[in-house]
């Protein structure tokens, strides 16, 4: 039997045994593991970060993207700023107000695999006419655009060496630049990495870069099974933005129906819930502000 490791923490490991490799290899960019686990069906990792499961992937997409596009009330413009696998893109096509997609991910062979190994994944996204696919810098592609966006959408590797390249993407100055092609009223949503106990250092990381490019950062957060946490989101906005209120739900389910989303594996309410935190949480982030170093 192989099994598949990956650190959880300082402290934890998750351990997965693997019922068959279905590819591996290195991209120009990045390592990568297609494999098939009993519990979790196709698994995607990448330089040994598990990206999503079969299992779940569709709850870790929905609570990406549909906070944000739910928020907005009329997303017409949308950036998904990586998103390799495809899914992203779905989800953010089921909105029947979308007119405009595109997806800027700088590995071409890492989409390519996914088309090939987890057609599930975009489920027909990539032959959606309102889908261009870019593949590029995004901080090239922030450069050369004048598109200004409804929603943008972070569907990027996570990090945790300071020094990688990635972490530029999550940067004071890349935020900057993603706000100089935002619309007035646009929203971003990304990723935000495990909320646990006394392991919060890099969603607040996020959080403080959001903070120093827009105004309104909140977070939400939902149990993925497969990554055996609860996951954080940040949306990020210029105006206020009212997730607390006790019309969210109804709001999203409105606007969800009218959009014609359709069955969903979260769904409109419970992602509405998201955006209500564990006290333990809410008190950690307290003395975490977004205004500090």
């Amino acid at each position: 039997m192989i099994f598949y490791r990956q650190a959880a923490n300082a402290g934890d490991s998750v351990e997965r045994a693997i019922t068959r490799v279905v590819a591996r290899g290195r991209t120009d960019y990045q390592e990568y593991l297609f494999f098939v686990s009993a519990v979790h069906g196709l698994c995607i990792a990448l330089d040994g970060d598990i990206q999503s499961c079969e299992s779940d992937e569709a709850a870790y997409h929905e609570a990406l993207v549909h906070p944000a596009m739910l928020l907005h009330p009329n997303p017409r413009r949308v950036l998904i700023m990586g998103g390799g696998e495809g899914a992203t893109a779905r989800e953010v096509l089921r909105h029947a107000c979308v007119e405009q997609v595109v997806m800027v991910d700088i590995d071409e062979a890492f989409v390519a695999l996914c088309r090939e190994h987890a057609p599930g994944w975009s489920a027909g996204a990539f032959d959606d006419p309102r889908l261009e696919v870019r593949y590029e810098d995004i901080r090239d592609y922030l450069a050369a655009t004048d598109v200004a966006y409804d929603v943008v959408i972070g569907d990027l590797v996570d990090f945790t060496d300071l020094a990688s390249p990635v972490a530029a993407l999550y940067s004071h100055d890349f935020y900057h630049a993603v706000l100089e092609r935002a619309a007035d009223d646009a929203l971003l949503a990304t990723q935000g990495g495990a909320l646990a106990t006394g392991h919060l250092d890099g969603h607040v990381r996020i959080r403080r870069g959001l903070a120093a490019a827009f105004a309104h950062v909140v977070t939400c957060g939902l149990v993925v099974p497969s990554f055996y946490s609860l996951w954080g989101y940040v949306v990020a906005a210029r105006q206020p933005v009212d997730t607390a209120s006790h019309a969210l739900a109804e709001t999203f389910t409105t606007r969800a129906a009218e959009r014609g989303l359709g069955e969903m594996a979260v769904g409109p309410r419970a992602l509405a819930a998201a955006f209500e935190l564990p006290d333990w949480l809410r008190r950690e982030l307290d003395n975490h502000p977004v205004g500090t170093p």
